[in-house]
């Protein structure tokens, strides 16, 4: 007995010697994701014009402090006139041509009048995908694609897409329900953002399938905020995978070069 209380003694002494191993600190939520979408109409608004453009778009977006970055109708010039004036501030861009316009520089004999989306971001691209959207009922006076890219953003890695799909028509509910199909299961398990013109209103039933799986940056599919401007209506969109991505405000800004008003949606 007496050596037991002895060793039960030690044993105390010991434990008294140790250090408490201390509490691991919780860890932080990363920063919010600001992703801002913008038809820029660069080539039937702007008339190809790059230097005003794309100074302006690059001012905007860095004084709104945007992660990531959606473009349509953008011409190849202006796109890499953003991405110069962007570079040093640690934004990384790039671009997926659709079609030719007509009033875009004639840039080189690679891009000539390339016209189309872009994706610039404050952070890595990983990679990325450049898709041609289908259009099967006849042919379509516009090409479209959509633009995809993995990007390491502060705390997180998001997949990025945007797009600009055709204006109306059967065309259009192909389009959405192909990008659709394709982005769902992506964003079941992991982060997307997927935000762009898509020439539909938020009570159109080609756009069901979005707002199932998705969240929208201005949550209200009833009373949204209006993108659009000589019809005030909302055709531009933020869409965040729920889970990963919680809508926490929009805004929106006027430019007075565009029919589009710039949105920006924050998501935590």
């Amino acid at each position: 007995m007496r050596f037991r209380r002895l060793l039960l003694g030690v044993l105390a002494a010991a434990a008294a010697l140790v250090p408490a191993v201390p509490a691991q600190p919780a860890q932080a939520a990363p920063p919010p994701v600001r992703a801002l979408t913008f038809n820029i109409c660069g080539n039937v608004c702007r008339h190809g014009e790059t230097v005003a453009t794309s100074a302006n778009i690059a001012y905007r977006i860095y004084h709104l402090r945007a992660s990531v970055t959606m473009l349509q109708e953008v011409c190849y010039s202006q796109f890499l006139a953003v991405q110069a004036r962007l570079a040093p501030f640690g934004y990384r861009a790039t671009f997926a041509p659709a079609t030719t316009g007509g009033q875009c520089d004639n840039h080189d004999t690679k891009h000539g009048r390339a016209f189309g989306v872009a994706i610039v971001a404050r952070g890595a691209f990983d990679s990325r995908v450049v898709y041609r959207l289908p259009t099967p009922y006849g042919s379509a006076p516009e090409g479209r694609v959509v633009l995809g890219a993995t990007v390491r953003l502060p705390g997180r890695t998001v997949f990025v897409v945007t797009t600009h799909t055709t204006a109306s028509g059967p065309n259009l509910a192909t389009q959405l329900n192909v990008l659709r199909r394709w982005l769902t299961p992506i964003a079941a398990t992991s982060p997307v953002i997927f935000g762009g013109d898509l020439n539909s209103l938020p009570e159109d039933n080609a756009l069901d399938g979005f707002y199932n799986a998705f969240t929208e940056a201005n949550r209200s599919r009833v009373a949204p905020l209006p993108t659009f401007i000589p019809i005030p209506r909302k055709i531009d969109y933020l869409f965040g995978s729920p889970g990963f991505l919680t809508p926490v405000g929009v805004a929106r800004a006027y430019t007075g070069y565009s029919d589009h008003c710039m949105y920006l949606g924050v998501f935590r």
